[in-house]
């Protein structure tokens, strides 16, 4: 069974919900500017070139946002599975190391 720590698996939850949201703002990026207008914005101030003109760099740089959140999930979940190598051998003592290295060259001697 794997030990996977909980602050670990929040934070991938946490990351993968931000790479999909952003991913998917990124995709369809005129309904999302549409609600944020909505919102926060009156209705007078409306501009089609100015609207594509941030549909285009929603879509341009919500790729490139998606794809560093992507990136730090996955060393997220990779620093999480091996966090109980980590602890391990932090944990040896010098004794230990050397016993290690002694196994690891009787192994590549006999070719293993």
């Amino acid at each position: 069974m794997l030990d996977f720590p909980l602050k670990y698996q929040v934070a991938c939850i946490v990351l993968t919900a931000l790479f999909v949201w952003s991913f998917s703002v990124a995709r369809e990026p005129r309904g999302w500017r549409r609600l944020f207008q909505s919102l926060f914005s009156k209705s007078d101030e409306f501009s089609v070139n100015k609207n594509k003109m941030i549909d285009e760099s929603l879509k341009k740089y919500g790729i490139i946002v998606a794809m560093v959140i992507l990136v730090a999930d996955v060393s997220c979940f990779v620093w999480g599975i091996t966090n109980r190598y980590r602890v391990a051998a932090e944990q040896m003592t010098s004794e230990d190391w050397s016993r290690l290295q002694e196994h690891q060259k009787l192994n590549s001697s006999q070719g293993l």
